[in-house]
Formats: C-alpha cells, sequence, structure tokens
C-alpha cells in the first residue's frame, strides 16, 4: 500500500509555486531552468514571456486568457529559463504557477 502522505508534488515531480495578486504592471519573475512543463491558472489576462533572465513583459509577448494552461518550458534559450509574467488588464490577477 502507497503512503499517501509522501505523496507530495516534490515527491511526483512538480512544485508549486505562491500564489499570486498581480494589483499592478510590474513584471513577476519564476525560474524554470529544471522543469519541463509549466501550468498556469489565472483569473483574468496575464501577458506572459520565456527569457534567459528576468525581463519586463512587453505588449508583443504571449497573452493568455483567463483559465488553465499547461506549457512545454522551451530549453533553446540559454543555460537559465526565466518566466515573466504581468497582468494583462486593468483587474486585479490571481496567478497559481505549478512547475513540472
Amino acid at each position: 500500500m502507497v503512503d499517501q502522505a509522501a505523496l507530495v508534488g516534490e515527491h511526483l515531480g512538480w512544485a508549486v509555486e505562491d500564489s499570486v495578486t498581480l494589483g499592478d504592471t510590474a513584471t513577476t519573475h519564476v525560474v524554470c531552468t529544471n522543469a519541463k512543463m509549466v501550468l498556469i491558472e489565472t483569473s483574468h489576462a496575464l501577458d506572459i514571456g520565456f527569457a534567459a533572465a528576468e525581463a519586463d513583459v512587453t505588449d508583443n509577448d504571449i497573452m493568455l486568457p483567463a483559465g488553465v494552461h499547461s506549457l512545454v518550458v522551451p530549453k533553446a534559450i540559454g543555460n537559465a529559463t526565466i518566466l515573466n509574467y504581468r497582468r494583462g488588464s486593468s483587474t486585479s490577477t490571481l496567478v497559481r504557477v505549478v512547475l513540472s
């Protein structure tokens, strides 16, 4: 029988980041270097981009609508991979990120 108490995220190969409420247009950064996938749940539109370093998101980056999204983390951009995101509307936005 499997000990369910031992089946927490880090043992299954995923890590849950702290949820964030975005109240302004500042960019938030998440290190994704060792992840293969990123799951994003957002209450409102979200602008995102991947880069080799922390960078400000611009209007030319990807806009995700409210909902749950799964993305493959790109690996051809350098030794480090950073997910950069900001709210995509004027409404405060709740964001949850899971790395896998």
